[in-house]
């Protein structure tokens, strides 16, 4: 891991304190969060993920996704959790993990909940937006927690999504 980091992703002025923040070599973003880092956290992920290749409704999918993602580890899971955010290929991924009671995909509605219910529609919604969406269990003592990831694909400035290339 790289250094922790209060600043902007570019270097820029120094920031309130916030999520702890570690930038790797490949501007992956790893932090902890709580309900009280979500405003901030949410500035910093549109930092990274513009530097990741993401623009325009492509990085608010992911904005938004990660946001309900981390709002159901908070809301959940016990308050707060772990996210990382990283390119693998033509996609940029954000991974949230938590020690919560852990759940599995089946849970995640395939139509859109009722307007009555309460619970659903962030994982719906993260669904609808990505271009992939993968929940498994956490590595927490006692196999508690989950680890749930969704990735965005990046587009060329053309608007076509960009291809993986073979290592």
């Amino acid at each position: 891991m790289g250094p922790t980091t209060q600043g902007s992703p570019a270097g820029g002025p120094q920031r309130p304190p916030g999520p702890s923040v570690h930038l790797a070599a490949d501007h992956c973003l790893e932090t902890g969060f709580t309900s009280a880092d979500l405003s901030r956290l949410r500035v910093v992920l549109g930092e990274y993920a513009a530097r990741l290749g993401l623009a325009g409704n492509r990085r608010n999918a992911l904005l938004l996704s990660a946001n309900e993602l981390a709002d159901n580890a908070i809301r959940h899971a016990g308050g707060g959790g772990q996210l990382t955010l990283y390119r693998r290929g033509a996609l940029v991924c954000c991974r949230v993990s938590d020690n919560g009671p852990g759940f599995d995909a089946s849970v995640i509605p395939e139509r859109p909940p009722g307007l009555e219910e309460s619970t659903g529609w962030g994982l719906w919604t993260v669904r609808r937006l990505t271009d992939g969406l993968e929940v498994g269990p956490g590595s927490a003592p006692g196999a508690r927690g989950a680890v749930v990831t969704c990735c965005v694909r990046v587009v060329s400035s053309a608007g076509r999504p960009l291809q993986d290339k073979p290592l």
